[in-house]
């Protein structure tokens, strides 16, 4: 019995490279001793607990005592393992449990192997897989911008849940210092209303929220902006950028008395991975209402994201102002790239190949391009067939269907269909059969584009199929 067949074509142009305005860092590439298996686990939704089991195999040709195995950016990770000395040729396990944080897309968790009396790294794996949402992120960055302490301001932000699933906020997981926080309309939204003992800093935190679905357990709310209270910084946080291995910096942040009182410091403190020293000096020209606090590093001692927050006393007002402040730390030889300039660069040297040669490659005879097809699934349930071309920067598609056009739609497709390695002119070509559909049932169906950052764009209109 024939089965019936939609499909639906997408076009998109794009350039051979993504032109960023933010230069990228090489990352330190693997030695290469051990080759690593295990190392995709699937997919999951954020904040679920995941197992990978993670096998080195030793390629190096010489014996490797390995001693440890340590989470690169520490989030979470619980590693099982035991020194083992690695034969050439032989393997070794990590056990590894990982929570999954309030990412979503594509993700990645990065661990570096250490021999016995190495300080560095001999390796390392990286554990990917895709955190799909059942509530969408995108409602639940909140930028509440700068707002004075003394005017309370109030957000109700509901979620936006994937259609088809159940899930209702139950409990705040924790206070928040800056909102008093309520859960709304039966689970589905939140009440902020800002706190008048909210601290004088800026703030860019998570609100962990739990839920009732135990695939997505908690929602993480971002919660962004500036307190501003009598004393206000000229900057807040402090970026310090980019610090090579013993690398040394400093910044000055101006803190001014908005009232026009005169200005008392009390002590400053940092709390950070990493100490900084400060410095509280006279403005220039001195003014009471102004003080400037000279913020140094030290040479830099450590790699990846460092930083902190700076605690500092107003006598005067019995109370703290905030700043916070980070800097990147990177190797003394670590190679810092410019997307830009290498698109720049490909196009010159595109430019530069011979006359002969570009004659000789417009020449060159084309080839039959034959798309990347799923094979026909098995089964008598509708099958819906669609073909895409150029699927940049695409993880893959989701099924929804529905009784009715207008009507109630859940997904169907048991998890997202991963994306097909077709090339980028031919294309792919992905089949799909509703099991579940009862012959002579009237169905509604769409197909939604999933990205690998988590967002998702229908692609299809609702189409109408009977189910044979």
């Amino acid at each position: 019995m024939r089965n019936n067949i939609f499909s639906a074509i997408l076009s998109i142009l794009l350039v051979a490279f993504s032109v960023c305005r933010a230069e990228s860092l090489l990352p330190v590439h693997s030695t290469g001793n051990f080759d690593f298996t295990g190392t995709e686990f699937g997919q999951s939704h954020p904040f679920a607990k995941i197992h990978a089991r993670v096998v080195g195999r030793n390629v190096s040709g010489k014996p490797i005592e390995v001693e440890r195995i340590v989470e690169r950016e520490p989030g979470g990770a619980h590693i099982q393992f035991e020194p083992v000395l690695v034969q050439p040729g032989m393997t070794y396990p990590v056990e590894l449990d990982i929570t999954l944080n309030e990412s979503v897309g594509r993700v990645a968790h990065y661990f570096d192997v250490f021999a016995k009396g190495d300080p560095d790294p001999i390796d390392g794996f990286v554990v990917r897989g895709f955190a799909d949402w059942l509530v969408s992120p995108a409602e639940t960055d909140i930028d509440f911008g700068t707002f004075e302490v003394s005017k309370s301001i109030k957000k109700t932000v509901a979620i936006e849940v994937r259609p088809g699933a159940s899930v209702h906020l139950v409990d705040i997981e924790k206070p928040n210092a800056y909102f008093d926080v309520k859960i709304t309309q039966d689970g589905n939204a939140l009440e902020l209303n800002s706190r008048s003992d909210a601290p004088w800093s800026s703030f860019d935190e998570n609100l962990l929220v739990k839920t009732d679905n135990a695939l997505q357990p908690k929602v993480a709310f971002r919660l962004r902006g500036q307190v501003r209270g009598s004393v206000v910084p000229s900057s807040d946080p402090l970026d310090f950028g980019l610090l090579r291995e013993g690398q040394a910096a400093e910044l000055i942040v101006v803190l001014n008395d908005v009232s026009g009182k005169s200005l008392e410091i009390g002590s400053v403190t940092s709390k950070s991975r990493m100490a900084v020293n400060t410095a509280v000096l006279e403005c220039t020209p001195a003014i009471k209402s102004c003080k400037n606090l000279k913020v140094s590093y030290p040479p830099m001692n450590m790699r990846g994201t460092t930083g902190g927050l700076l605690t500092i006393e107003l006598p005067a007002y019995k109370r703290n102002l905030y700043v916070r402040f980070g800097a990147i730390g990177i190797g003394k030889n670590t190679q810092i790239r410019s997307l830009a300039e290498d698109f720049k660069a490909a196009q010159e040297e595109t430019k530069s190949v011979s006359s002969v040669l570009q004659s000789s490659v417009a020449k060159a005879p084309s080839k039959e391009l034959i798309p990347s097809t799923i094979p026909t699934p098995e089964g008598n349930g509708p099958l819906l067939k669609w073909q895409v071309t150029n699927e940049y920067d695409i993880y893959g598609y989701e099924i929804y269907r529905s009784d009715t056009e207008t009507g109630s739609y859940a997904r169907v497709s048991a998890k997202i269909i991963e994306r097909l390695e077709g090339g980028p002119e031919a294309g792919s070509i992905y089949q799909w059969r509703d099991s579940s559909a009862k012959s002579g049932n009237t169905y509604w169906y769409y197909i939604n584009i999933v990205y690998n950052k988590g967002r998702k764009q229908q692609f299809t209109s609702p189409q109408k199929i009977v189910a044979k």
